[in-house]
């Protein structure tokens, strides 16, 4: 299993399919530190909203990277359909915890905050952002070329699920009451920065309940996408 996702990450990487991701979000993070001092909840609550967003775009091409033959070989030579998906995943983790590395630490190594965050700000950070990139790659998988293979039909559908994630709070008041359970099944990434930036108003408590919520969300999501691997030949 390490030498398959030791592969799997070095193909990733070779593959130059990460730059696009990564770099968007790197300028986008520097643009919103582009002044200081920074609040310190509000900063990190933006920056986890843009963290979830470059977090699906980057599980996406991880997950797209094998094209369908090279795919086919890595279940052979793994001997099972599950522990690929399993890699990829661990790879895409991988990818995401660099990036929510350099979201908290910058500010704080930058000198961008007008002070050292507290402890409770601390867990809100690491919790917040790790939550939210591991929301945005539940998400992904469900979209990539394994399940539809015409990206220009999965990035519609995959652009609509990501920006309700972040309306379903106005949009609940819009709706009527017989579909109101929509809302209540979208992905939780709306509450989950609503309680990060209103941290200093709010209980460490009420951020550590939401982020629970969307971690098990998350999870949930990729169970799925591995029982599913292993049901059938998704690349077929």
């Amino acid at each position: 299993m390490i030498y398959l996702t030791r592969y799997l990450l070095k193909h990733y990487i070779r593959s130059q399919k990460y730059v696009a991701p990564v770099i968007f979000y790197i300028i986008t993070m520097l643009l919103i530190y582009s002044y200081k001092p920074n609040p310190v909840a509000d900063s990190y609550s933006v920056t986890a909203m843009l963290l979830f967003f470059g977090a699906a775009w980057l599980g996406l091409t991880v997950m797209n990277t094998e094209p369908a033959g090279q795919y086919q070989l890595l279940v052979l030579h793994a001997g099972s359909k599950r522990k690929v998906v399993f890699a990829q995943l661990i790879c895409a983790l991988i990818m995401q915890f660099g990036l929510t590395a350099i979201t908290v630490l910058y500010p704080v190594v930058t000198g961008m905050f007008g002070r050292i965050p507290s402890t409770g700000e601390w867990i809100m950070a690491w919790a917040g952002h790790l939550a939210l990139a591991l929301l945005g790659l539940g998400l992904s998988v469900f979209f990539q070329k394994s399940y539809i293979p015409m990206l220009s039909r999965s990035m519609p559908p995959f652009i609509v699920v990501m920006l309700l994630s972040f309306v379903q709070g106005s949009l609940s008041g819009h709706l009527p009451e017989s579909i109101q359970w929509v809302v209540k099944i979208l992905p939780p990434a709306f509450y989950l920065v609503r309680e990060m930036m209103l941290f200093e108003e709010s209980e460490l408590g009420a951020v550590v309940l939401t982020t629970v919520w969307a971690v098990l969300y998350a999870i949930v999501l990729l169970i799925i996408h591995v029982w599913l691997s292993g049901r059938r030949d998704i690349r077929s």
